[in-house]
């Protein structure tokens, strides 16, 4: 079908982020929130629709991470200049300063069976659900993550391993990613990178322990505070 344009999304063609999140298509949107359909060839189908809000696809996907399409953003700007120094009326950004944050990643957008379980860990050492009749749920989305190889463990290692089951493997990881607070008022988002240790525990299933903040490569945490509608 051919790409219909409206403000900064391209409907129904495909937006590729590089290595940030799956390549995907906004099929349509109605206010503020839009259907996506994610393509991942290891899904049924080829992929998943879901729900997200239009902000999030404009200004996290398109702006922050780079999501592109085959048409050039220089190109889509100058068409929107042209048709300002038209005197035509922009279209009118149905969000009107809508702030959410998005959905956890999925733990299944994994690469392999280590990877997708290393993702659910520390998933749930970040992800929080607000408590009753308050505020301050937290969500994460990773933008890489990379699994090292295994080593066996030693002795010698801290006491931070002395629950480690000493018949298994660790795997080091590092994962870069984003959490968003979701207050009343306002989302809190950090984007950062973490490298952990992660193994099986003596009593079963996995652990992982932070074991740096930070690396020759890596990332500094970056904050970022956005006031919803008032």
């Amino acid at each position: 079908a051919t790409a219909q344009k409206l403000d900064k999304i391209e409907y129904n063609t495909v937006y590729d982020c590089g290595d940030s999140r799956p390549k995907f298509k906004v099929l349509s949107c109605k206010g503020d929130m839009c259907q996506v359909y994610t393509i991942k060839e290891s899904a049924p189908g080829g992929g998943y629709e879901s729900t997200v809000y239009r902000n999030i696809i404009e200004d996290t996907y398109i702006k922050r991470e780079g999501c592109k399409t085959k048409n050039s953003p220089a190109v889509r700007k100058e068409t929107v200049e042209n048709k300002s120094s038209e005197n035509e009326t922009p279209v009118k950004d149905e969000t009107d300063g809508a702030v959410a944050c998005s959905v956890s990643s999925e733990d299944s957008d994994g690469k392999t069976a280590n990877e997708k379980t290393f993702r659910g860990v520390i998933r749930r050492l970040w992800e929080k659900e607000a408590q009753k009749g308050s505020d301050g749920a937290v969500t994460i989305t990773f933008q890489k993550f990379v699994v090292g190889a295994s080593r066996a463990w030693r002795p010698t290692l801290t006491d931070a391993y002395s629950q480690a089951d000493p018949k298994k493997p660790i795997y080091a990881v590092r994962a870069t990613f984003e959490t968003c607070t979701d207050y009343k008022k306002a989302i809190s988002n950090r984007k950062m990178e973490r490298i952990y240790d992660c193994f099986v525990h003596k009593t079963g299933g996995w652990q992982c322990t932070q074991t740096g903040a930070s690396g020759a490569l890596a990332l500094k945490d970056e904050n970022e505070y956005i006031q919803k509608q008032k």
